[in-house]
């Protein structure tokens, strides 16, 4: 076994060095919030390819907004959609033109946007939830618009169960008051 370790010997001449540990305050709590890394360092964390190399050429398709012609353009293949296609001419197999929606779309019915309850409920029965219902249907027609079937289900069934609630509430509350009324003037 060694002994307890000893400083060497000073020599004639020297000052004894006094040696001390300064801690960074940085480092002594949590770490600070993740901060993505700055666009203009990323080629030091990303070197760039070596000369051979290069992606495969994959050809990019756009999907027209409505009025831009038919979808898919000539010499592309159809390829299945993520939503339904309403109104487009889609090409089957053998080459013509159909009316009709995508498979992945095939099936569904598209959802009631409940904007005239919606009105209606706000007008004569409870303004606060109205409002709500007329602002869930707006985005149901969003979603339809943009062909976000499953948000547009989503937003379609908020806007039926606050207009169902709208109307009960607004007929519990005419109600009461006829009854209050009837109290008040007969007895």
């Amino acid at each position: 076994m060694e002994g307890p370790q000893r400083d060497p010997p000073i020599a004639h001449g020297e000052a004894p060095m006094v040696v001390s540990a300064v801690a960074n305050a940085a480092f002594e709590e949590d770490p600070p919030p993740y901060s993505p890394p700055d666009p203009k360092s990323v080629h030091l964390l990303y070197p760039p390819f070596h000369a051979g190399f290069s992606l495969p050429q994959v050809p990019v398709t756009y999907q027209p907004g409505p009025g831009h012609g038919a979808f898919p353009p000539q010499g592309i293949p159809p390829a299945p959609l993520p939503y339904a296609l309403r109104g487009c001419f889609v090409p089957q197999n053998d080459g013509e033109p159909s009316a009709g929606t995508s498979a992945a779309g095939h099936g569904q019915r598209r959802p009631k946007d409940y904007m005239v309850e919606s009105v209606l409920v706000t007008i004569f029965c409870c303004l606060l939830t109205g409002v709500i219902a007329l602002v869930y249907s707006h985005e149901t027609r969003a979603a339809l618009g943009r062909g976000d079937m499953a948000q547009a289900n989503v937003a379609s069934k908020k806007t039926q169960s606050l207009v169902l609630f709208s109307l009960l509430f607004g007929l519990f509350a005419s109600i009461t008051w006829v009854v209050y009324v009837l109290v008040v003037l007969y007895l």
